[in-house]
């Protein structure tokens, strides 16, 4: 490899289509991302031309890829797996953009995950009172459980049901799920529905500790924690009141993270990702994973940690808190987040066989 590396992005923007040469057209390109590149200047940089390339990062927002675009993606790789190293290679697609997939792979290869129940749509339409009720046995073991699609985010196409849900409350959700995976396997023929443990932290606290951790080629990048009261929820809700807990539980993940980070990497290399943000709560001290996210780039990415008061908060206050929870710190300062993730790619590519 050339002493400098360069790098070609590959996504439904660019690399296939009328966009292919365009490098303006990145998927996904987080918040001073590119000037991080930039700085890494020295180290790696993008090229427009796949044959040129030391590497390719196949870059694409999984809920919204469908088949077609997976299938251009595919053979324009076709030509180069075997010459150089992919990131995230399309062929793994299903390890993580289906959730079934990902804790069928995760259960049999002993990482902890929830349980879960597959529900063929076939099977629905053949027999429905006789998946309600496989659904509502699966509830009586699990006591709380999501109903959902497997491959749909941002709490899209989700239900949560209980103990007291009724057998027409079962049915109501299936129903409507049903209808919605119907449609989104117009585009997406992975779609299907599954019932998912709703996974209980055991912390003694109204709160739910979600956990985050980003991985790169088998090394931990960065990680955080985020909390909530609510029990689908996403960064943007912790407000003012939660900034205590949040303090302290990315306090306890920094002391933590030795003693869990194998078992997270080991998560992640069983679903075959070499980048990714990998998700999970800690049951006992253990983490329970849920999803890997191959392209972050939500809230927390591009505005910072909860709502405008957490914020403010961990702004003004940075001097007394990094210390405590640099993790933070190192996330929320991008530009040069994204130049140590662009020169540790360059590092990677020149001190491995691949």
């Amino acid at each position: 490899m050339n002493n400098k590396t360069k790098i070609y992005f590959i996504g439904r923007k660019q690399g296939i289509g009328i966009r292919r040469f365009r490098l303006s057209h990145l998927e996904n390109r987080r918040r001073f991302e590119s000037d991080g590149l930039r700085d890494a200047c020295e180290s790696i940089e993008q090229t427009r031309w796949v044959e040129k390339a030391d590497v390719v990062w196949v870059r694409v927002r999984p809920e919204h890829t469908t088949d077609r675009q997976r299938y251009l993606i595919d053979r324009r790789l076709e030509d180069i797996r075997k010459k150089i190293p992919i990131i995230n290679d399309i062929s793994i697609f299903d390890n993580y953009d289906c959730k079934d997939r990902s804790f069928q792979l995760w259960k049999d290869h002993s990482v902890p995950c929830p349980a879960f129940l597959n529900i063929s749509t076939d099977e629905v339409q053949k027999n429905f009172d006789q998946t309600v009720e496989n659904i509502s046995k699966f509830i009586n073991d699990h006591r709380s459980i999501f109903l959902r699609t497997n491959n749909e985010t941002a709490s899209l196409g989700i239900h949560i049901l209980t103990s007291d849900s009724t057998k027409n409350e079962i049915g109501h959700a299936l129903n409507t799920l049903i209808l919605r995976c119907v449609e989104q396997q117009k585009l997406r023929s992975s779609t299907r529905v599954m019932a998912v443990q709703f996974i209980d932290s055991g912390n003694g606290s109204e709160y739910q500790d979600l956990y985050r951790v980003h991985v790169l080629f088998g090394k931990v990048l960065s990680f955080y924690a985020v909390t909530s009261k609510k029990a689908v929820f996403h960064n943007v809700d912790m407000d003012d009141k939660d900034i205590d807990r949040f303090i302290s539980l990315n306090e306890g993940l920094c002391k933590r993270m030795v003693s869990i980070e194998h078992k997270v990497l080991s998560a992640v290399r069983v679903l075959g990702c070499n980048l990714g943000a990998i998700e999970f709560f800690l049951v006992n001290d253990r983490p329970v994973f849920i999803e890997l996210n191959p392209m972050w780039g939500g809230h927390a990415s591009i505005n910072g940690f909860g709502n405008k008061k957490v914020q403010i908060h961990l702004i003004e206050n940075r001097k007394n808190l990094e210390k405590r929870i640099p993790n933070i710190y190192n996330f929320m300062d991008r530009r040069s987040y994204y130049k140590n993730l662009y020169e540790a790619i360059h590092d990677h590519l020149n001190h491995s066989d691949h």
